[in-house]
């Protein structure tokens, strides 16, 4: 109202609590300046795509107690293996969301969506030393979580451990497994914000259509990948989703905006807006992911040259620091030769900037894997700081 946004929010569906959240909305809009990039959106031209397989119609339609046994029987899996001794946790979730945007600019949009997950953890024991591993799936679709298979990767990640060594400190060829080049990727997503950009917090600020990695890299958002966690027809301002290309061979292309942060870049918005019933828009990623390659995961450990290290899992990545892009995280995995994982590794640590870690990549896995909303294939790293012994 008058250049103004004011918001509140219920959970409370009755008529009195209706009319109370309007007059609340607007009674906050008075306390607020007036902003000429505020706008609202209004509806496509173009139709909007139905076909994205993000809503599963068994949802809800099976017993609890079948989804219990399940899990049960995937514990039974996991104990089954005489090096596992304790199952930490499985743990399974489905959900059905609903979304519905209405404003008056005669937008009036509808979806639904479904989400299940499940993930294990196992510890693997030789009755010299323990070790903790797990796995897990997020999918649209159930059918497309293989749950025995999950447990198998959660037994190997865990058992595999066992023996584990340390290395001498030093610079090594390193590959990354797609759940570390994952961690690594989220790292970074923000900095494609355009809410980040014109903050001037991005690592990729005033960076546009420059190098900023190597050119075995390319980056995509992409909110209407099929069955994609974060796939959805529009928005949460009601702008439909894209595909954009953020970095095309090492070069940054694109941001990510919504309608306030295009506007004011004088731009259009790429459908990126991501807000809570209780919270104000910003633009973020959907489904983002490293492009997938051309090597094998094996011949990206017949590339590390001498010595070097499979890097399977990272510990203290949240203590990572996205503004500057600098890290230094313990991690776990095996040290390679010749291209064979010769034994386990752990307590060691990697450090540097996601920036020279990416500007170092000398090849990219063809096995493109999501974690949730983020993909990447596995990546060999040329040159990698490690602290060891």
């Amino acid at each position: 109202k008058n250049g103004k946004v004011g918001s509140a929010y219920t959970n409370n569906f009755n008529e009195q609590a209706t009319d109370d959240l309007i007059s609340s909305a607007l009674k906050n809009s008075e306390f607020l300046q007036q902003d000429e990039y505020v706008s609202l959106a209004i509806p496509s031209k173009m139709p909007l795509r139905s076909e994205l397989y993000i809503c599963d119609d068994s949802f809800g339609k099976e017993p609890l107690e079948k989804r219990i046994s399940l899990i049960k029987k995937m514990e039974g899996i996991a104990l089954a293996n005489n090096k596992i001794k304790n199952v930490v946790r499985a743990i399974y979730s489905e959900s059905l969301g609903e979304t519905h945007i209405i404003n008056s600019n005669g937008l009036e949009l509808s979806a639904s969506g479904t989400v299940f997950s499940y993930g294990i953890s196992c510890v693997a024991s030789d009755g010299k030393e323990i070790q903790v591993g797990g796995e897990s799936k997020v999918a649209r679709i159930f059918r497309e979580i293989d749950f025995e298979s999950v447990t198998n990767e959660a037994v190997k990640n865990s058992v595999d451990l066992l023996g584990a060594k340390k290395i001498n400190t030093g610079n090594y060829s390193v590959v990354l497994n797609q759940n570390v080049a994952c961690e690594f990727l989220a790292l970074l997503d923000s900095s494609f914000s355009a809410f980040t950009v014109q903050k001037n917090v991005s690592l990729l600020s005033e960076k546009l259509n420059k190098k900023v990695c190597s050119d075995k890299l390319d980056i995509i958002d992409d909110g209407t990948l099929s069955g994609g966690v974060a796939t959805s027809s529009f928005d949460d301002e009601g702008t439909p989703t894209q595909q954009t290309v953020l970095i095309e061979k090492g070069v940054l292309k694109n941001y990510l905006y919504d309608l306030y942060t295009a506007n004011r870049d004088n731009v259009k918005s790429t459908g990126n807006s991501s807000r809570s019933y209780s919270g104000i828009s910003r633009p973020a990623p959907t489904n983002i992911y490293i492009q997938k390659g051309n090597f094998s995961f094996n011949e990206l450990l017949k590339n590390i040259s001498g010595g070097g290290l499979l890097i399977t899992e990272t510990m203290g990545m949240h203590n990572a620091d996205a503004v500057s892009g600098e890290f230094s995280v313990g991690v776990n995995g095996f040290f390679v030769e010749d291209g064979i994982k010769k034994f386990p590794i752990h307590g060691i640590t990697i450090a540097g900037n996601i920036l020279d870690l990416f500007s170092n990549i000398g090849g990219v896995g063809n096995d493109l894997r999501f974690y949730g909303n983020t993909g990447s294939p596995s990546l060999l790293v040329d040159r990698l700081s490690v602290a060891g012994e």
